[in-house]
């Protein structure tokens, strides 16, 4: 009967393990596709990048020539009588200085540009906004090689700005060519810097931007040069591969050139092909573990339930009760006291096992609720919103900074909320989420101090327990009508059992309304606006939950209707104390 038992055992460990190898094949295929369409998701973006960068570098051409243009018909007749220029007449000294600071004006508006030259053919004199090159001059690199080119197109006119190629034997540039009636005025934009703009990067993969001139070689920043290969026919191709990449090229024109940009796809670090890697060891790893699991779990039923339920029933067993009886009171009595001590000791495990079991739905929900704040989709809208006004408006920069910030920003909310961290990069992180917030209401509606020594900046607190309440008196004290202070004090200080950190946010808000208050103090879910807030009521649990009763929490108002306050005391601990203390926290 037992082998036919341990027969039928098998063949069910036989069908689990076929079933979970069939399952775990099935969902790396899914992973496999997942990550061919993250890859051409990838190729998107960074095509989508590019062409919009394109558009802003046409742009900029476009108003350069039309400014070119402008101001050359415009001052036409003051170039032409800019006669008989050498470096020893002084008269004309104020009107080259003129047209020079009208040039570095130029350079000025235009910052992708390297210079503005404005060239009198007659006399052979190149103004730039940082001098003139006179015929005598002895000059070198960039302007050397320009006056040559200019020298050598010296009396032909064109109908429109023209653009072309040149190097000065170190770095490849463009520039354009204007002239009329002998005058010549251009711009000079340096190749590095055009294709700076143009390196997109996401996901491990790269776009590469590059050109080739009239002679047909490939044009390509330094730091570039050694991530691909050149053949012979000029194709270029990226030195690195792996499983998913492929050659990816994307073409886009330039106004005015009559060579195009092409942006190249490669592998930067091989990111998706080392994803791959680890999850096809992960369900390796898990494949073994199904029939270590199922060994484990006979060899516990054999070993520990099976004798422990053949012992209940014993206990059960009226006849055998009975056979020991007739055989012997001491056997009875000792059958007797290990059967209460065993029923005393499950009722004692079934106990802490609930206790334990409740403290961690206490946690998990608590863990879940504050993921549900740290998602917080309308913030990541109105960032959104901003940075499409930004983009309204042309202003690159500033765009950069906030998406910078607002990335830092939600790879941090993502963090486990029970991990610390020290506290002056908890501090930057706050400081860009205010930055963000400032872009949002105008600085002029409030400010943000921290008053705190470098000393503390390697003390360890909780993630987002700052944020939090600097969001809180962001949210419910900023408004347009007055301008808000918002301070963040932190100091060391002995109390009770040991040294404990001071946290204090504070605000020249409104202050916090009395029912909160109250609810707070009873401990009661806060309900505000006909809704529940539990971003404070998580705070107050997490911070119980790490620190047991040696955290402390208090909220109050500086004056009535004036100003929220929040202090908050925890132990100090620094980063090297970080391993010994989690254990003791946690």
């Amino acid at each position: 009967m037992k082998q036919k038992k341990n027969r039928s055992m098998e063949k069910y460990a036989v069908r689990i393990l076929t079933f979970a190898i069939a399952f775990f094949i099935v969902i790396l295929a899914v992973m496999f596709l997942n990550m061919l369409e993250a890859r051409r998701l990838v190729y998107k973006y960074i095509e989508d990048t590019a062409r919009l960068y394109v558009e802003q570098i046409n742009e900029s051409i476009v108003k350069i020539n039309y400014e070119v243009i402008t101001l050359l018909k415009k001052n036409e007749k003051e170039y032409l009588n800019l006669q008989d220029l050498r470096p020893d007449q002084a008269k004309n000294y104020p009107s080259m200085d003129a047209v020079s600071e009208q040039l570095q004006n130029l350079k000025a508006r235009y910052t992708e540009s390297e210079c503005f030259y404005l060239y009198l053919s007659d006399e052979d004199v190149m103004i730039l906004g940082g001098g003139t090159v006179f015929p005598s001059s002895r000059v070198e690199g960039r302007s050397l090689a320009l006056r040559n080119l200019l020298r050598e197109k010296r009396g032909i006119g064109t109908q429109y700005p023209e653009w072309e190629f040149f190097s000065d034997g170190e770095k490849d540039y463009i520039y354009s060519r204007y002239c009329q009636s002998g005058i010549s005025m251009g711009c000079v934009i340096r190749l590095e810097k055009l294709f700076s703009d143009l390196h997109v990067d996401s996901l491990g993969y790269e776009g590469i931007p590059y050109m080739s001139d009239e002679s047909g070689n490939v044009l390509i920043t330094a730091d570039d040069s050694d991530k691909v290969v050149v053949d012979d026919a000029g194709n270029v191709r990226g030195n690195k591969k792996d499983i998913f990449s492929e050659r990816k090229l994307y073409k886009f024109p330039i106004r005015g050139l009559s060579r195009d940009i092409f942006i190249l796809v490669t592998p930067a670090s091989g990111s998706l092909y080392n994803m791959i890697i680890l999850q096809v060891l992960l369900l390796i790893f898990l494949i073994i573990i199904i029939p270590v699991g199922i060994y484990l779990f006979r060899a516990y039923q054999n070993r520990i339930l099976q004798p422990m339920r053949q012992f209940v029933n014993s206990l059960k067993n009226t006849e055998e009760e009975q056979w020991l009886s007739e055989n012997g009171k001491n056997n009875l009595l000792e059958l007797e006291l290990a059967s209460e001590e065993f029923r005393r000791l499950l009722r004692k495990i079934r106990q802490l096992k609930i206790g334990i079991y409740e403290k961690e739905l206490e946690q998990q929900k608590t863990m879940l609720e504050a993921m549900q704040m740290q998602i917080r989709p309308h913030f990541y809208l109105n960032c959104l919103s901003i940075i499409h006004g930004m983009a309204d408006l042309g202003k690159t920069e500033e765009i950069i900074a906030v998406t910078e910030n607002l990335s830092t920003y939600m790879r941090h909310v993502m963090k486990d909320i029970y991990e610390k961290e020290p506290l002056g990069q908890d501090v930057a992180f706050v400081s860009s989420y205010v930055q963000i917030q400032q872009i949002r209401y105008g600085r002029e509606s409030f400010s943000f101090e921290v008053i705190m020594d470098d000393g503390l900046r390697d003390y360890l607190v909780p993630v987002l327990l700052i944020h939090n309440f600097v969001e809180n008196a962001i949210v419910h004290a900023v408004s347009l009508d007055e301008h808000v202070e918002i301070s963040l004090y932190v100091v060391t200080e002995k109390y009770k059992d040991g040294e404990y950190l001071y946290i204090c946010i504070s605000d020249t808000g409104k202050g916090f309304p009395e029912e909160i208050l109250k609810s707070i103090k009873e401990d009661k879910p806060i309900y505000y606006d006909e809704r529940e807030h539990i971003g404070i009521s998580n705070s107050i649990k997490r911070l119980e939950l790490m620190y047991g009763e040696k955290a402390g929490i208090n909220l109050s108002n500086m004056d009535d209707g004036f100003g929220a306050v929040v202090e908050i005391r925890i132990p100090a601990e620094k980063i090297e104390e970080e391993v010994g203390s989690k254990g003791d926290n946690r």
